[in-house]
Formats: C-alpha cells, sequence, structure tokens
C-alpha cells in the first residue's frame, strides 16, 4: 500500500488568510499547502492576469534574436523554423510560424522523424535548411546541444536562434543567439518555462518590436503545448495556461483544435488541464509518435473546417492505434521486468528490445516509473543503435544521470524527471550498470516507497458544492501546482461497488451523515483496494473533489486515489 504523508494543517494560517482574505479554511490551507502565504502572493496566485508577464527582453539573448528576425523581415530572407515531434515541439513550430506570417514572412518548417531520425536539430534537418537555402534558422523546443549541426549550418552562411527549455550542456553552441532561460547568462526570473512559452516569448517581443498583437490569439496553442509536457503550471505557465484555457473554453480558438476538441467529445466549456492532457495532447502526439508530425502541424495551421476535422479524425485514428501498441509494449516490458530484473540491484529500470517502437518508449516508461517508482529508461534497438526515452522520480535527477554516464551515450537530452537519448548497442550493459552504481548511492529505500501526498485529512460532510466551486479558484492543475488530494477515515460504503467497462469502480460513499458518488479509474483489479473494501467494515479513502454534470445537474464527485483499512482493522 502506499504511504500517506498528510500535510500538517496550520491553523494559526488558516484564520488569518481566511479573516483576510474572505477565503475558507481549506483554500486557505491548500495554498499554504503549495507554498503560497503572503497575501500579496495569494492575490496575485488568484487573480494573475497577462498584464504580470514580465518583459520579454530581460531574457539573455532576446535582443539579438528580435534583431536577427527584423533584418531577416525587411530583406525579405528565407527562414526555417525547426521543431520538435511532441506536442510541445508542434505547438511552438505552429506558433512562431503563425506569427511570423503575420508579420509579413514566408517561414517554412521542419521536424525530423522519431522513427529515422530522432530528436532536434540534426543531420537531415541542416540537410534541409540547405536544400532550401534558408538565411535563418529558428529552433523551437529543441537545438540546445546541437553542437556540430549549428557548426555546420554556419559554415553554410546560415544564421541560427535557438529557442529551447530543455537543461543546457556545459559549453553551448556557437549560434546567433540563444533563447534559454536556464543558461547560466541569463537572467530572467522565472526558469520554468515550457518550450512554446519561450516561443511565446519570443513572439511576444517581436510582437512590441513591431507593433502587432497577433500573438495574444495563439495563447491557446501555449496551454496546450505547456499542460501536455508537463511543465510546471506555475509563475508565467500558469498565467499562459490560464488565459490560453480561457480561448479553448470560449470557442475561441484555433480551427485545429476545436476540430480535435470535437472529434474527442470534449465538452468545451469544462475543459480543462485534465482533457489537455490526457485527451487532446496523446492525439496530438500520436503522429509524430507513429510516424511524421506533419499532420499535426497541417491540423493546427488549417483554415479551412473541413480540411480540419479530417486531419482530428486522423489523428484520433492513430491515437488509437497508438494505445495497442503501448499496451502490448508495456505488457512485454512487465513480463521482461519480472523476468531479467533484480530490484536489489536495480534501482533504475533499463530494458531494450529490438521490436519495440520507439514511438512509445517515453509513455512506457512513465507507466512502469509509475508501477514501480523507481525511474525507468526503455530503450529500442535496430542495426546496433538503441533510441529511447527515460522517466523520473523524484529524488533522482535523469539529466545529471545521463551526463555521468555521457560515456557510454552517442546523443542524449531532457531535464530533472524526462530524457531521450541514443546509445551504441554494444554499449548497453556498461551504461545499465554505471547508472545503477549511480542510482545506488543516490536513491534510499524511502525514495523507493511509493507514496501518496495528501492536502487534508477532512470530514465527508465537510464536503459541499460550494467548496468545490471554490477550489476552481486555484486551477489550472497540474505540475507544481497538483489538484488537491484529500483522505477521510471511517468511512462506509452506502451502495454495492458496479464496475465499469472492466476496468473501473463506481459507488456510494457515507459518513452516516452525507452521501457522495465516488469513481476509482483503472481500480477494478487492485487487489489491495477490492480487500479494503470487502472485508472490513470501515475504510480511509484519499480522494479528489470535483463537480461532475449529470442531466443538466451539477452533482459533487469524488474521484478515488486511494483505499485502505481504517484502524482498528475490522474482520
Amino acid at each position: 500500500m502506499k504511504k500517506w504523508n498528510v500535510c500538517k494543517p496550520d491553523a494559526a494560517s488558516q484564520k488569518y488568510l481566511s479573516e483576510t482574505l474572505l477565503i475558507t479554511p481549506i483554500i486557505s490551507q491548500l495554498l499554504v499547502n503549495r507554498g503560497i502565504s503572503d497575501i500579496n502572493k495569494i492575490k496575485a496566485f488568484l487573480n494573475s492576469s497577462l498584464a504580470e508577464l514580465y518583459n520579454p527582453f530581460l531574457m539573455e539573448g532576446m535582443h539579438e534574436a528580435v534583431s536577427r528576425i527584423k533584418k531577416a523581415l525587411d530583406k525579405k530572407e528565407k527562414i526555417l523554423i525547426h521543431g520538435d515531434y511532441d506536442v510541445d515541439g508542434v505547438t511552438s513550430v505552429t506558433l512562431l510560424f503563425l506569427t511570423l506570417k503575420e508579420l509579413g514572412a514566408e517561414p517554412l518548417y521542419y521536424i525530423p522523424d522519431r522513427l529515422t531520425e530522432g530528436y532536434g536539430l540534426g543531420s537531415s534537418g541542416v540537410e534541409e535548411a540547405v536544400r532550401i537555402k534558408a538565411d535563418l534558422v529558428i529552433t523551437v523546443d529543441c537545438g540546445i546541444s546541437s553542437h556540430e549541426e549549428i557548426n555546420e549550418l554556419n559554415k553554410e552562411g546560415i544564421d541560427v536562434i535557438i529557442t529551447d527549455h530543455h537543461e543546457p550542456p556545459k559549453i553551448l553552441p556557437e549560434a546567433y543567439a540563444i533563447i534559454n532561460p536556464r543558461q547560466r547568462a541569463c537572467a530572467y526570473p522565472d526558469k520554468n518555462l515550457s518550450g512554446v512559452a519561450i516561443a511565446f516569448k519570443l513572439c511576444q517581443a517581436l510582437g512590441s518590436e513591431l507593433g502587432n498583437a497577433g500573438f495574444w490569439r495563439h495563447l491557446d496553442l501555449v496551454a496546450l503545448g505547456t499542460v501536455s509536457d508537463v511543465a510546471p503550471v506555475v509563475g508565467e505557465n500558469r498565467i499562459l495556461v490560464k488565459e490560453g484555457l480561457k480561448l479553448l473554453r470560449n470557442g475561441d480558438s484555433n480551427i485545429g483544435i476545436k476540430a480535435l476538441i470535437e472529434v474527442s467529445g470534449i465538452r468545451k466549456e469544462r475543459l480543462g488541464a485534465f482533457e489537455i492532457g490526457f485527451i487532446l495532447g496523446p492525439r496530438i502526439n500520436a503522429a509524430g509518435r507513429l510516424g511524421s508530425a506533419r499532420t499535426a502541424i497541417e491540423l493546427l495551421l488549417a483554415s479551412d473546417s473541413e480540411k480540419a476535422r479530417e486531419l482530428a479524425k486522423k489523428l484520433n485514428e492513430a491515437n488509437q492505434e497508438r494505445q495497442r501498441i503501448e499496451k502490448n509494449t508495456l505488457k512485454e516490458a512487465i513480463s521482461k521486468i519480472e523476468r531479467d530484473v533484480n530490484f536489489k540491484d536495480h534501482k533504475v529500470i533499463v530494458l531494450h528490445n529490438e521490436d519495440w517502437h520507439t514511438g512509445v518508449m517515453g509513455i512506457v516508461a512513465s507507466r512502469i516509473s509509475d508501477k514501480f517508482n523507481r525511474p525507468a529508461i526503455l530503450i529500442s534497438t535496430k542495426d546496433g543503435i538503441g533510441r529511447g526515452s527515460g522517466r523520473s522520480i523524484e529524488n533522482f535527477h535523469l539529466f545529471e544521470a545521463l551526463e555521468s554516464c555521457e560515456s557510454f551515450l552517442k546523443e542524449y537530452g531532457g531535464h530533472q524527471y524526462a530524457c531521450g537519448l541514443t546509445i551504441l548497442e554494444e554499449n548497453l550493459s556498461g551504461f545499465i550498470k554505471s547508472i545503477n552504481e549511480l542510482a545506488s548511492g543516490s536513491i534510499s529505500a524511502e525514495d523507493l516507497t511509493q507514496s501518496l501526498n495528501i492536502d487534508m485529512d477532512i470530514r465527508l460532510g465537510s464536503i459541499d458544492y460550494k467548496m468545490a466551486e471554490d477550489m476552481r479558484r486555484l486551477e489550472p492543475f497540474g505540475e507544481g501546482n497538483p489538484e488537491p488530494i484529500f483522505c477521510s477515515r471511517g468511512i462506509r460504503l452506502a451502495q454495492p461497488v458496479r464496475v465499469l467497462k472492466g476496468e473501473h469502480i463506481k459507488f456510494q460513499v457515507t459518513d452516516g451523515a452525507r452521501n457522495f458518488e465516488a469513481i476509482g479509474f483503472g481500480m477494478a483489479k487492485d487487489s489491495e483496494i477490492e480487500l479494503a473494501m470487502k472485508n472490513y467494515q470501515a475504510f480511509d479513502m484519499a480522494y479528489t473533489v470535483s463537480l461532475n454534470s449529470w442531466r443538466g445537474e451539477n452533482i459533487v464527485q469524488l474521484k478515488i486515489e486511494d483505499i485502505k483499512p481504517s484502524e482498528p482493522y475490522r474482520p
């Protein structure tokens, strides 16, 4: 069972903030739990607006980048935008493409094929820039580690502007300008921007210089890319996502996104970070995972509703195929773990297989990391080369680990929680041994214990419609601003458990005074939860609180995170 880490209540702060800001004690505690207890910071958090965005010219390299792009616009130079094949990269390309078009340019774009070229600015991107006789290449969501490729472009007389948010290497490429708030010379206050948010800052700077405000219309793209990339939804990311969601909900969004919302069956008025992260994002990602991401770009650049619907249907079908491949790969990976992995010696799970589809390596690595609560890297090998993706846990910095093992790697990139890499097959055993030796000295037994962070221990009877409404003020939820989790003790079933689609459970729960509907997604086959509910009269439940629309009425629904028997146990 998971270890429950329940935040210690701060009664004094609850009282002070409630009385000062006229908010409920529960909302007060949730803000304190997120490290926001200063009155002015709370006001900024609850009432954040676009006016609070930082000046983009505070970012290192921005002046040089804007100056070079203005020159390209004035001289009608050929501009190539080079992106990545995930949602962050696709939305970044689309955003910059539309902005440059609005400023009078005729830009072109290039996104590498995940299956044949791999991540980032590679040799094929260089060849494309040379082939079309580009004068300027602007990278989005990539490029920060592409030394050789940028040197090649420089030799061809092609200037390069890098915009990226991944961890910079110790020595930066010799680009015309580099925009990345993580580089050491950059004093920009917010270091956690997504790739598309950094592309937006460039568009914001161009717009302010050239008197064009069209970039504000594309905040829906920024929200889509930021949430899908699991970037922290705090600081500027929070403001951009919040404003982008308004466009999506109001129907003022990109034609392609509207078509995808329609095909996905989402009610746009309740569209939030969950719908982006688990419904829209995976469909856009599916194009790049299984082949070319051009279909996704074409959708987001579509100006005709009928064409957009056709492309949205294609992405929907691609996502269904992705789900099938992912399910089979996960099954094979778990079988491999049971057969080959010794958890005592392998604190980092590294798996490789010749038949695995490179397009789902990252998703399956994430599933395995969640299931076994340890870092996981999956690698697909072909012709002596392995391409893989990794996901990590809280106390293991994956990018730094790869830096320590770089002698075994051909290429790598990423950040604390996710990475991509290329490795020669002959180096796999050395890499697996090296990264696990590193992990054995830095990952403790406690780090590997599955835990659940809970905001508050509350009575079930304290939940009502107003509480659920109040929590919407904390949205959008996501990395860095998680959806609040509560727990209640000694509760009982008010109705028998129903199993939905063989995977989910649904029932009524009560504390004797009030009843609520509870739903547990994917919990139908969880033996520990089944034991807790069947064998004991009372149980403790961790859950999130939301409003669910049913037959025109909004009802409070509890989404189950975990269930365990109440103390003392009653067989």
